[in-house]
């Protein structure tokens, strides 16, 4: 087993008990991952300001196609934590349940404008260490312009980064969910919950 304990917040040194803080203030909650690389303060809080910039700030990619690439990297690498995470954030995002559903199963979803689609091939191409198509390219940039297409893929490699921690330190599902899955590559029974 390679889990890392999970420190509690009365533990805690007073550096990494400020950065818990401000991190609840920030997302309402630390769980999981982030709660884990707690025993190491400093790389969480460079891990925590990349994913927040690429979630909470002002960017390029809106919240729809940011959504849609997280479920689509979460879905190709079998991640569930991931996807239990983001699935409702997506439906908040305006991604219709059939695009959510036809992800989770495997299929590729239709009707979903070239921007959209195109979010969808970027997201394969970063994660399968391919060139995107110009073609692809063009539409994510015409969409969000060329910050937009750099985003996307950094967010992608972000949650690449993210599912290898959440599989190397076991890190379980939150405490009731189940595997979206059929068979998630990697990831445990959620079991007792642990990183909730």
């Amino acid at each position: 087993m390679a889990r890392l304990p999970l420190p509690k917040h009365g533990e805690l040194p007073p550096d990494a008990r400020r950065l818990y803080d401000r991190l609840v203030a920030e997302r309402g909650r630390i769980d999981g991952m982030y709660q884990t690389l707690l025993v190491h303060p400093d790389l969480l809080e460079r891990v925590s300001a990349l994913g927040g910039y690429l979630r909470f700030e002002g960017t390029d990619l809106p919240p729809q196609a940011r959504e849609l690439a997280i479920l689509a990297c979460a879905r190709s690498m079998g991640a569930a934590y991931i996807w239990v995470k983001h699935a409702q954030h997506a439906r908040q995002a305006g991604i219709p349940d059939d695009v959510i559903e036809d992800l989770r199963e495997g299929r590729e979803p239709g009707g979903l404008d070239p921007a959209l689609s195109g979010v969808l091939e970027a997201a394969r191409c970063a994660l399968g260490r391919r060139s995107i198509l110009k073609q692809t390219q063009d539409a994510i940039e015409k969409a969000y312009g060329v910050k937009g297409v750099v985003e996307l893929v950094v967010l992608c490699g972000f949650y690449a980064m993210i599912a290898g921690v959440i599989s190397a330190f076991e890190i379980s599902l939150p405490e009731g969910a189940s595997l979206p899955f059929a068979s998630g590559r990697g990831e445990k029974d959620p079991g007792g919950g642990r990183g909730t």
